[in-house]
């Protein structure tokens, strides 16, 4: 079985300064999860519950699948200025594959104070 990663912690990021976002390949598996073409990734960010910031497979420039075939997944968080307020976020990326959604990696990111305000 395929091993969700969780509790992954990213690196802090000033408020206003661009993210440098991040690549997620996965190109081999014996197990199901990957079985099925990846159709699209949505990646969160939540603050007390909430939904703070949401980047989307099917908005232009926010999220690239560059493979989408069974064991061959390859997707792009662009890097990109996030729009949210200093504090402690968790976040959660969602992958379709078929008719499935999964939440397989997650984890927190701390937003500071841009120290040029």
């Amino acid at each position: 079985m395929a091993c969700p990663l969780k509790n992954i912690k990213l690196d802090p990021v000033a408020a206003g300064e661009t993210w440098g976002g991040l690549t997620f390949t996965i190109d081999s598996s014996d197990d199901t999860t990957f079985a099925a073409a990846l159709t699209r990734v949505r990646m969160s960010w939540r603050a007390a519950g909430a939904v703070a910031l949401t980047l989307d497979s099917a908005a232009a420039g926010q999220i690239t699948i560059a493979t989408a075939t069974a064991y061959g997944w390859r997707f792009t968080v662009e890097p990109r200025a996030l729009a949210l307020d200093p504090g402690f976020y968790t976040w959660a990326i969602e992958t379709t594959a078929g008719v499935v959604d999964k939440d397989l990696l997650s984890g927190t990111q701390q937003i500071i104070p841009d120290p040029h305000a």
